[in-house]
């Protein structure tokens, strides 16, 4: 169980509402924020763990098929980032049921922001990208509130420590 925190614009994209009191994370990474961008005329949805910045974007299509294009997206981009089997399974099992609410940390919003910028300038430059690869290569981006670790070591060390 987790909780994915949108924004005001893309909870009236999903037409969600929001529960005041969201339960806590029981996977590692945490809840995930959300946030609706436009890249080149196309909706997209950038979702980043709150404890490790860790990307994951999909298209921004139907309200009833995000979770599972979510959950999809995640399984491949810890895939792509290097966590093994056992530690993807676990994560993914845990995102088999989400709440939905809004956001709450300012510092993870910002590194939102952040990495919703960096991935326009990137599908600018490489407009054919796929969107887990795109996610994986964000995932390797410095980051202040990591203290300018990358998404990708920050989450394998906390999948890792959830392995032992």
């Amino acid at each position: 169980m987790l909780t994915i925190r949108c924004t005001r614009k893309l909870l009236k994209r999903l037409g969600a509402e929001a529960i005041v009191v969201p339960p806590s994370p029981t996977n590692r990474l945490g809840n995930w924020y959300a946030n609706l961008v436009f890249v080149r005329h196309v909706p997209l949805i950038i979702c980043i763990s709150e404890r490790s910045l860790l990307p994951v974007i999909v298209e921004a299509r139907g309200a009833s098929s995000f979770s599972p294009r979510f959950r999809d997206a995640a399984r491949s981009v810890l895939q792509g980032i290097g966590a093994g089997p056992d530690m993807v399974g676990r994560e993914v099992r845990e995102m088999g049921s989400f709440a939905i609410g809004v956001t709450a940390n300012r510092r993870v919003l910002g590194s939102l922001n952040d990495l919703a910028s960096l991935a326009r300038f990137e599908i600018e430059d490489n407009p054919s990208i796929d969107l887990v690869a795109l996610a994986v290569k964000l995932a390797e981006t410095p980051c202040s509130p990591l203290k300018y670790e990358s998404p990708r070591t920050v989450s394998l060390a906390l999948l890792r420590h959830a392995s032992s």
